[in-house]
């Protein structure tokens, strides 16, 4: 059973793996995609602060977590220095809501935000990885001309 299944991940690892790799990126683009439209949109509310971090200066590399009320449901949102500083110490704070009122993007969030760049390299990185093999052959076979 290990034999094979190492026998699997020797031929099959780098495909999956490429695989895989599209598919997260493709979820990337697709938040992405959604915080465009919610900007475009421009349906501003008010959502009420439920929770914000104790400091804005010392959030770390990956921001603080933000609870925020609207529509009779709590988001967790994480964010930057900036937006902390948008929420401290403030009882509501204007967002950006969709036509179903289910998502809230906070108002500079995507133009913060390089999702959908970030996304189309990891797809790009995840095809070339998925395909190296064709790559490599094409690659063997022009220098044969």
């Amino acid at each position: 059973m290990k034999t094979k299944t190492l026998t699997f991940l020797n031929k099959y690892g780098l495909k999956v793996g490429g695989i895989f790799m599209v598919l997260v990126s493709l979820l990337v683009i697709r938040n992405g995609v959604i915080k465009k439209k919610i900007t475009e949109e421009n349906r501003i509310v008010s959502a009420k602060v439920l929770e914000t971090p104790l400091d804005c200066d010392n959030l770390g590399r990956r921001g603080g977590y933000y609870k925020l009320e609207f529509n009779g449901k709590v988001f967790v949102k994480n964010g930057n220095r900036l937006i902390c500083e948008q929420v401290f110490g403030k009882e509501s704070v204007d967002v950006l809501t969709n036509l179903k009122k289910d998502k809230i993007v906070f108002l500079n969030e995507y133009e913060n935000s390089n999702d959908i760049l970030y996304g189309t390299l990891l797809v790009l990185i995840g095809l070339v990885i998925t395909f190296i093999d064709k790559i490599k052959s094409l690659l063997k076979w022009n220098s044969k001309k």
